[in-house]
């Protein structure tokens, strides 16, 4: 139980990590700034990815299957709320 607990705070912090260099790029000053944050954040997107998935290999991240049509009630939603949004 210790290895899951752990791997769900590494998990966590990635994810924090991510939202700070999403933020970063996007408030960047200059171009070299920006590319910085942006290299960052794909390294740590992959980093991410790799926990995931050794985390989903473990059986310690499950994740369970949609219908369809309750994606589509969900891209419907927001694909109304754009439209609306643009006028």
């Amino acid at each position: 139980m210790e290895d899951k607990m752990l791997m769900e705070g590494i998990l966590w912090d990635t994810k924090v990590i991510i939202d700070l260099c999403m933020h970063g790029s996007i408030e960047s000053a200059t171009k070299e700034v920006h590319e910085m944050f942006v290299s960052a954040l794909k390294d740590v997107l992959q980093m991410q990815h790799e926990i995931y998935q050794a985390m989903s290999d473990m059986g310690w991240y499950t994740t369970c299957n949609v219908e369809q049509t309750k994606i589509d009630q969900v891209k419907d939603k927001f694909k109304t709320f754009v439209e609306q949004e643009g006028k």
